[in-house]
């Protein structure tokens, strides 16, 4: 009964995985407590971020000041004109890259270094974690579904 049981759960968060249709984020701005560089998660749960493609991480950092951070679902901020003049074209999951820089009386200098982009899909709310960290998640995920699998044999 029990190994019944268990392949049921699995079969189910599996049917659930493969057919979730959007992405979901954290979605704070570091004036809000619990979202600097790393998340509070209790406090900011995930968001349905419907048609975007990434969840977005945007980190201003002003000498002299705290960074500022954004976080946020790509097709919200793509709402704002700002963002949407500044968010780089290559988004890739795992990128962060220099904002673009649209100063006409500067066109030779292309990027803003003071502001980073990070673009993220992998899972649901990857947009919490530092840049530096390790994504841990798929790790998690898979020794959970090894461990259940060897008990089964």
């Amino acid at each position: 009964m029990g190994t019944r049981w268990t392949i049921a759960v699995l079969a189910f968060i599996m049917a659930l995985i493969k057919h979730t249709e959007s992405i979901m984020c954290h979605r704070c701005y570091s004036a809000m407590g619990g979202c600097g560089d790393e998340v509070v998660w209790r406090m900011f749960p995930w968001r349905d971020c419907g048609p975007s493609n990434f969840c977005v991480k945007v980190v201003e950092e002003i000498p002299g000041e705290q960074p500022k951070y954004i976080r946020e679902c790509e097709h919200i901020l793509l709402q704002s004109t700002r963002h949407r003049l500044q968010m780089p074209n290559l988004r890739r999951h795992g990128y962060c890259t220099p904002a673009r820089k649209n100063d006409p009386s500067n066109p030779l200098q292309l990027t803003n270094s003071n502001i980073k982009y990070c673009f993220c899909n992998e899972y649901n709310g990857c947009n919490t974690a530092p840049s530096q960290t390790v994504i841990t998640m798929p790790l998690m995920m898979f020794s959970a579904v090894l461990t259940l699998v060897t008990k089964l044999l």
